[in-house]
């Protein structure tokens, strides 16, 4: 007679070591771009207002993102050594103390000074916190998979920006400026918590440090396909910056309109992603960009709250889409080197960032001299009217759809 032997569970039920620290790791990251884009929108919008309340015109309150999208774009091109040095889950945990230290100092700074001095501080660190999300993230899945993932993160980081932007401006207008700083600390606090999610440097290589010739050579060299993706990057996070740092200013619907921005771009992200790997990335991008352009224009009609409201919907839309697909044509021309995807992930990143920076500090002077309608209007103009550049038009590298 033949016993039954013991049930064990299915082979493909099993989960690898690797498998499991490869899940911690994505969790991980998740959670820190969940927390560090919380953070930085809580106080986007909110910080020039209290700027504003603290003495600064429109172009003052600008010049305080400005500052942090300043100090952002000065560490960016060091965070590949950072990474080599640090590696993985110190890099990301130092990004989130740099991130969410100053704003607890915050409600003793009196000075735009002081004000300048702890965005600079945030600055470093958020500029640390977003290559790190993103050469991370984009490292940890295969490149058929590349799309959805950078949509997955995309859409966490969107859903951080539902909830913090129109949060931010709703208790700024409460003038509960406490609150505010208090969760932006709280929030980058989840930075720190998510780095645990990387397994020790021994069980995870560190990302390998470039080699200073190849910065200077054929690194580079090999982003400059990516001339068009990261010039359109460029200005649609300038719009971003425009949007986000003058509509609290100008709109009464203001947290209403940011916030179907956002919902929308979370959407936009994920289906984007679907789509990039279905189809590629330069098929999504053009048209992504004028949806933003027209989101942006809609920015003029800032006392008509519907139509106010379905511009923003086209923002998000547009805005949500340009990200995602800017970010996986950039990864393609680093061809899964590792030292490439790293650049790769700082080229994106600082166009991203400055963008933002010009957007905050150039809009005010237009604010200030034609209103709302030459701010949004020419915004809107400059990002339509680079479609029209042939180093935008063209394939930058052949596209792997998938």
């Amino acid at each position: 007679m033949i016993t039954p032997a013991e049930p064990s569970a299915p082979a493909d039920r099993r989960v690898s070591p690797s498998a499991r620290r490869r899940r911690a790791a994505v969790a991980g990251a998740l959670i820190a771009a969940f927390g560090g884009f919380a953070s930085f929108n809580l106080l986007l919008s909110a910080l020039p207002a209290y700027a504003v309340r603290s003495g600064a015109g429109p172009a003052g309150a600008g010049a305080l993102t400005a500052t942090l999208m300043g100090a952002t774009l000065a560490v960016q091109p060091f965070t590949p050594r950072l990474f080599a040095r640090l590696g993985r889950r110190h890099s990301l945990a130092l990004s989130g103390a740099l991130l969410g230290l100053p704003c607890l100092a915050l409600p003793a700074a009196t000075t735009l000074t002081a004000l300048h001095g702890l965005a600079a501080v945030r600055g470093l660190g958020f500029g640390v916190f977003v290559v790190a999300g993103v050469t991370f993230t984009t490292d940890l899945f295969p490149t058929a998979n590349r799309g959805r993932a950078i949509g997955w993160y995309g859409a966490v980081v969107g859903v951080a920006g539902v909830l913090g932007a129109p949060l931010g401006i709703a208790l700024a207008r409460q003038e509960a400026y406490g609150l505010v700083f208090a969760l932006a600390a709280g929030a980058a606090g989840l930075v720190v918590a998510g780095s645990f999610g990387f397994p020790r440097e021994a069980a995870y290589p560190r990302p390998a440090a470039p080699r200073a010739g190849r910065l200077r050579g054929g690194t580079w060299a090999s982003l400059r396909p990516m001339t068009g993706p990261l010039l359109l990057e460029l200005a649609s996070t300038t719009a971003y910056g425009v949007v986000f740092t003058f509509l609290p200013l100008t709109a009464p619907a203001a947290p209403e309109a940011l916030f179907a921005a956002q919902a929308s771009s979370v959407l936009a992200r994920l289906g984007a992603g679907w789509l990039i790997d279905r189809y590629g990335g330069r098929p999504v991008l053009i048209p992504a960009v004028l949806l933003t352009a027209l989101g942006t224009a809609a920015g003029s009609a800032s006392h008509e709250t519907a139509l106010l409201l379905a511009g923003a919907v086209l923002f998000g839309s547009g805005f949500g889409a340009v990200q995602s697909a800017t970010l996986v044509l950039v990864m393609q021309a680093a061809d899964d080197s590792s030292a490439r995807l790293g650049l790769a992930g700082v080229a994106w990143n600082i166009a991203f960032d400055a963008g933002t920076g010009i957007g905050s500090l150039g809009g005010g002077p237009l604010l200030a001299g034609g209103g709302p309608a030459t701010l949004f209007g020419a915004t809107a103009a400059v990002l339509a009217g680079l479609l029209l550049l042939p180093a935008t038009r063209r394939p930058c590298r052949p596209d792997r759809g998938g």
